[in-house]
């Protein structure tokens, strides 16, 4: 399945909805659930159980584990197959894509952790300024990761503005897996069944003070860390959907201009090995997010290029499909 955030219009103002993808519509999961649940139930009682088996917010129901997506799987099958557009209070079940503001698929993770996978893009990196960067080797059972801010998430189809103190714009197209059920201490089995599925991710980076206080050797703080810089989307495919993570092409493409595309084989870990990793005296929560880093060529920094207002930046990974931006 595909998973979405969205805010639909209503005469009290927006509300926040998960929705499944099919076609050009949303599904409203919730409301989906409901649907069904009025087959056998009261009008009352179907909305008040079909809340809390499918409640309206990804990560309560991705922390429901498993059979919260049964729930959701079963309650989308029973409404397309009666083209059931809402529930008997006119609680709207299938909405138009283009008629709905779509977020953030988890519009505010409990964490980030941004790990670096590839070294060629870090060794690019530090032979242009950042000196201080270095890529474990690869026999080593370091990690290396920082933490972006989820107070700074964004979704797609949205424009990125430029803050103040920066003038050197860039993005970078990274693949990121999301925490389901979670847990700490995992084995690298339990990792690879915690996450429950796929999202892309743009992480936009400040090039010109990133480079200055990085010679600090603290990571990068604001530059990457500003409003509207971690943009996530334009859904959550489950796992089940994507298969093998490690069998992915990745492309960064500027104004319908593919840049660069490579290979998620090339990854030196696995993303199991990076969650189990992450987790190590730590618990890990649903809709925790950790993300693979930019592959080679996949920023504008590899690729020598820089971005101006008005760029139109798009991040494309098979079957994840394509997380749009505009640079402000």
């Amino acid at each position: 399945m595909k998973l979405c955030t969205f805010a639909a219009s209503t005469p009290l103002g927006e509300v926040q909805r998960v929705g499944v993808v099919h076609a050009d519509s949303l599904i409203d999961a919730t409301a989906a659930r409901i649907a069904l649940l009025e087959q056998s139930l009261p009008a009352e009682a179907a909305a008040r159980v079909g809340a809390a088996q499918v409640p309206p917010d990804l990560i309560s129901l991705i922390g429901s584990g498993p059979q919260g997506l049964e729930w959701v799987a079963e309650a989308v099958e029973h409404v397309l197959a009666r083209e059931q557009e809402e529930t008997s209070r006119r609680l709207a079940v299938i909405h138009s894509s283009a008629a709905v503001r779509h977020l953030a698929p988890i519009p505010r993770p409990p964490g980030i952790a941004c790990f670096v996978t590839w070294s060629e893009h870090i060794e690019d990196s530090r032979e242009k300024g950042f000196s201080m960067l270095r890529f474990p080797e690869r026999d080593s059972d370091m990690r290396a990761y920082y933490k972006a801010n989820p107070d700074a998430v964004e979704g797609p189809g949205t424009t990125l503005p430029r803050p103040a103190y920066a003038d050197d714009v860039d993005v970078e197209c990274e693949l990121a897996a999301v925490i389901g059920v979670g847990g700490r201490d995992l084995t690298l089995e339990q990792a690879r069944a915690a996450i429950v599925g796929y999202t892309i991710f743009n992480d936009v980076s400040f090039r010109d003070i990133q480079r200055r206080e990085m010679a600090f050797g603290l990571g990068p703080t604001k530059g990457k860390d500003a409003d509207h810089s971690n943009v996530l989307g334009p859904w959550l495919v489950t796992a089940d959907e994507v298969g093998d993570p490690g069998d992915l092409t990745m492309s960064f493409v500027v104004n319908a201009k593919t840049i660069s595309t490579y290979h998620t084989s090339k990854m030196a870990w696995e993303f199991a090995d990076l969650v189990s990793y992450l987790s190590r005296s730590q618990t890990l929560r649903p809709g925790h997010i950790v993300t693979s880093g930019a592959f080679p060529g996949g920023c504008g920094l590899d690729a020598g290029i820089r971005l101006e207002a008005g760029d139109i930046v798009e991040m494309r990974i098979d079957r994840l499909g394509s997380l749009v931006s505009t640079i402000g």
